[in-house]
């Protein structure tokens, strides 16, 4: 089966790229990282903890009131922050693009760890799946969804170490569009690879 109206959206909305991101959106996003890592690595004890909870909270209450569509909404949009200025995703960078495929660089910090000082096998396929996002855009093939990741784990990725991953189209099959592609250290140590597929969506699918 073939979309024949490859233009027609449907219910998926046209999210697009931000160019013209506030300037402080990037500073905002590493403090909301670094309070990841620090959560998830120190004790300071009930106090302390509660003084951080009122900042928090003072911070929710500045951005309260604010929320817009999904289409307007900037934070996840913007290519030139780490992580595309989400505090979800690992601060990934994508450096090269095109319909052969992408590369992205990027590492993994203390608050996508395991355990033992490894990053958390559930961590992996979320950058997997968000690479396999950007390798079908690059190609020009929008929208679609993930129908299945499948990852090998080959060694344990370490935290706080520059990597790289690949990613490209092996295969497209009418709607389908299969992906291949690897996460490496800087001296080339295969890491992890994985494959996917994505489907792209018919004009009645959200």
């Amino acid at each position: 089966m073939t979309d024949t109206a490859p233009q027609t959206r449907g219910g998926f909305p046209d999210v697009r790229p931000v160019e013209n991101a506030p300037p402080e959106l990037g500073r905002f996003v590493a403090a909301l990282h670094r309070l990841q890592d620090l959560t998830v690595s120190t004790n300071p004890g009930d106090s302390s903890w509660a003084a951080a909870a009122e900042h928090i909270e003072s911070a929710c209450a500045l951005l309260d009131g604010h929320q817009v569509p999904e289409t307007e909404v900037v934070a996840g949009r913007v290519l030139s922050v780490p992580g595309l200025a989400h505090p979800l995703m690992p601060p990934w960078t994508l450096t090269e693009s095109g319909p052969d495929g992408v590369i992205m660089t990027g590492h993994f910090t203390r608050a996508h760890v395991g355990g033992n000082n490894a990053v958390h096998g559930g961590m992996i396929p979320l950058l997997y799946d968000w690479l396999f996002g950007m390798v079908v855009t690059s190609a020009g093939i929008r929208p679609t969804r993930t129908a299945y990741l499948h990852v090998d784990y080959r060694k344990i990725t370490p935290i706080d170490e520059p990597l790289i991953a690949r990613g490209g189209i092996s295969n497209v099959d009418g709607r389908k569009v299969f992906i291949s592609s690897t996460m490496t250290a800087t001296d080339g140590t295969l890491l992890s690879e994985a494959s996917g597929l994505m489907v792209r969506l018919l004009p009645h699918q959200p």
